[in-house]
């Protein structure tokens, strides 16, 4: 294809007729014609465009720039609004969580000393020990998991600078 391009300009330059008759017929034209296509892509990041397309959607549509801004400002409360009910729940939610796990430790503490009292001192151990060793590792991963993500949000910061 290279070897044809170059024989064919070549050709255009002196406008020569073909030497190979083999050669296409696109190669045996001696006048060149030339077509020309332009595309512009134009991109952006964001909620609003960039104020020369504001500006168009203007001149297209009068008041579009406006119900765009509008648009755009209703979208971010509308994902704050979001956000804060997301958070509120993770937080109801973790308090929940915090109460039934007290409420399950307690009554298997409280369940093992009865067992205890009732001259079923393996069983009142075991349900007693159980319940009790389970909130301690509950507790202990909890601390570990939260550790880690301190580690990783202080890791992110240091490498972001």
């Amino acid at each position: 294809m290279l070897i044809f391009r170059k024989l064919l300009i070549a050709m255009v330059k002196k406008k020569r007729k073909p030497i190979n008759k083999n050669l296409p017929q696109a190669a045996k034209q001696t006048h060149q014609q030339v077509k020309s296509v332009q595309a512009k892509a134009v991109s952006f990041s964001g909620p609003l465009p960039p104020p020369e397309v504001l500006q168009n959607y203007n001149q297209i549509t009068p008041g579009a720039a406006d119900r765009i801004i509008t648009m755009a400002e209703k979208q971010s409360q509308h994902r704050q609004e979001i956000e804060i009910k997301v958070i509120t729940s993770d937080i109801k939610n973790a308090r929940l969580g915090l109460h039934y796990g007290l409420i399950i430790g307690l009554a298997s503490v409280v369940g093992g000393v009865v067992c205890i009292i009732s001259g079923y001192e393996i069983g009142g151990t075991i349900l007693g020990g159980s319940g009790l060793s389970s909130l301690v590792g509950v507790f202990v991963y909890g601390s570990r998991q939260k550790r880690k993500e301190r580690e990783k949000r202080l890791e992110i910061i240091n490498s972001s600078k």
